[in-house]
């Protein structure tokens, strides 16, 4: 296999590529990610049941954006119902939700993990960071956040476009994306520190940072795969 040289730069043209797709509908693409924050929103009502249901859906409705930002891409028109194309299709519908099981069980686990160890002597060693979480406890939820980002997007991404299956797309997914870890890696946190810039306030725009990352990911996935 030949391995991709994609410098480290790289990521910037990504999301201003994304934004390109962004700024074609904005309309259409806010109102699908209000859609999705309102139905996040309603969810978290439910202990326990709705953190596990927003998830496991997450996978699918991740591949009615990307497959948005293809249609955007090709000059198509956007609708709405992009959004759930990937839950109304019964032949892709269960890879994806099986997807978003594997995402709840990693979010438990990291949880658990957290709990037990972050903040604890063996994590925050003699330098002790905001909170008490220390600097071994942020290294951890950062490699894992990285890891969730890049299996999460881009084994969506497979699924979709190359209807591979789930342990197909996650194969292939960890095995390229580790020759690619410096470019996924800056565009991961690129977003990470776009998402604390987009809550404030009230989280408005994430309305803007949701489509524009689907953009800039569909964009890096046509690169990088």
């Amino acid at each position: 296999m030949q391995i991709k040289s994609i410098p480290a730069s790289r990521p910037v043209d990504w999301y201003k590529q994304g934004w390109t797709l962004f700024a074609k509908d904005m309309k259409t693409w806010v109102l699908m990610a209000l859609v999705m924050g309102i139905g996040g929103f309603v969810l978290n009502f439910l202990p326990i049941l709705g953190q596990i249901a927003i998830l496991v859906l997450l996978p699918a409705l991740i591949g009615g954006l990307l497959y948005s930002a293809q249609q955007a891409s090709e000059g198509k028109p956007l609708k709405l119902e992009y959004l759930w194309k990937v839950l109304l299709d019964k032949d892709k519908r269960n890879q994806f939700l099986g997807l978003g099981g594997i995402l709840f069980g990693l979010a438990a686990m990291v949880g658990i993990i957290s709990v037990v160890f972050v903040g604890d002597s063996l994590l925050r060693g003699a330098t002790a960071g905001v909170g008490g979480i220390g600097i071994g406890g942020v290294l951890f939820l950062l490699i894992v956040g990285f890891a969730s980002f890049v299996l999460f997007y881009y084994t969506t991404a497979l699924m979709l476009f190359r209807e591979l299956s789930l342990f197909d797309a996650l194969t292939l997914c960890a095995s390229t994306a580790v020759t690619q870890v410096v470019p996924l890696f800056v565009l991961f946190l690129m977003y990470s520190v776009l998402s604390l810039v987009a809550v404030i306030p009230l989280g408005l725009g994430l309305l803007v940072l949701i489509p524009v990352t689907a953009g800039a990911v569909f964009v890096s996935y046509k690169e990088i795969f």
